[in-house]
C-alpha cells in the first residue's frame, strides 16, 4: 500500500526540485492528470491513473498535495478511488557530490484513504519522511528512500482484494 504514497511523494518531490530553480517565497500551482501505468495493490494486477493537484512555495518550504488515484484491476473490471491529501515540507536540494542532489521531505495527512466498489472507505493517516535523489545535470528522477513512517496504519489488503475480486 505504500508504492502510492511513494509515488506521490516522488512527483512532489520531482514538483519541488524544479520549483527551487524559480526563487523563492513565490507561490506554485499544479494540476496534472497522468497516463494509465502499469499497477498492483495487494497482489492484483491492474491499471492506475492519478489526477494531481499541487500548491507550493517556489522556495520549497511548503506544499499541499492531494492526489486522487483510480485503479482498475484487470480480472475483474472493478475498481476503487485512492486518496491522498495532506501537507507536506521539504527541504531545500542538497548536492550529494557525485552528480546528483537530494530532497527530504515529510508528509501529514492522508495516506491513503481506500473508497471500495462496495463503497466500504479505509481511512490510513499518519506521518511520512522519505528522501527522493535527483540527476543533477538533467533533475531525472533516481531513487526514492522510506526514512519513517508513522501513525495508525490499518490493514487494508483483506478488504481491497475481497472487494476487487
Amino acid at each position: 500500500m505504500r508504492r502510492h504514497v511513494l509515488l506521490a511523494s516522488v512527483a512532489l518531490a520531482a514538483m519541488l526540485s524544479l520549483a527551487s530553480l524559480a526563487g523563492a517565497a513565490q507561490i506554485g500551482h499544479d494540476h496534472f492528470t497522468s497516463d494509465p501505468y502499469d499497477d498492483n495493490w495487494c497482489g492484483i494486477e491492474g491499471t492506475s491513473v492519478d489526477q494531481v493537484v499541487a500548491n507550493y512555495r517556489l522556495d520549497d518550504s511548503r506544499t499541499s498535495l492531494n492526489v486522487k488515484t483510480i485503479f482498475t484491476a484487470t480480472a475483474s473490471g472493478k475498481s476503487m478511488e485512492i486518496t491522498q491529501t495532506g501537507a507536506r515540507k521539504s527541504s531545500a536540494p542538497t548536492d550529494n557530490g557525485d552528480g546528483t542532489y537530494s530532497v527530504a521531505f515529510a508528509n501529514a495527512g492522508h495516506s491513503p484513504r481506500f473508497k471500495l466498489p462496495t463503497h466500504e472507505v479505509i481511512q490510513d493517516t499518519g506521518l511520512l519522511q522519505g528522501v527522493a535523489t535527483f540527476d543533477s545535470a538533467t533533475g531525472a528522477f533516481l531513487s526514492f528512500e522510506v526514512v519513517k513512517v508513522a501513525g495508525p496504519r490499518p490493514g487494508a489488503c483483506d478488504a481491497i482484494v475481497a472487494a476487487l475480486a
